[in-house]
């Protein structure tokens, strides 16, 4: 399993139904598109910095769904809201627990 840690620094709040369309419409869209995407957590670190964390089988399907959907998305719908740029980190999970 891979992941990714993307860092988001905002020049401004995201507002409900900027998240509400993350949820619904981005995440299943990714999950559509490329069953190897197992999910996402995002944490909001305060009012101007959210992180997002998600999650895929192997780093193929990360890159894959990093350039065919989650580029473009980001793109149109959230570089908006960002004060500067994203920050990244990509690895391979190497323990994953779950209660």
């Amino acid at each position: 399993m891979h992941a990714i840690v993307t860092t988001l620094k905002l020049a401004r709040a995201f507002d409900d139904e900027l998240l509400r369309r993350v949820e619904h419409e981005f995440f299943p869209r990714a999950h559509e598109a490329n069953a190897g995407f197992l999910g996402a957590k995002v944490v909001r670190v305060s009012d101007l910095e959210v992180v997002l964390l998600a999650f895929y089988t192997s780093r193929e399907v990360l890159d894959d769904v990093s350039s065919k959907i989650a580029g473009p998305w980001f793109a149109e719908n959230i570089r908006a809201y960002l004060a500067g740029p994203v920050a990244r980190a990509v690895g391979e999970v190497i323990i994953d627990v779950d209660y």
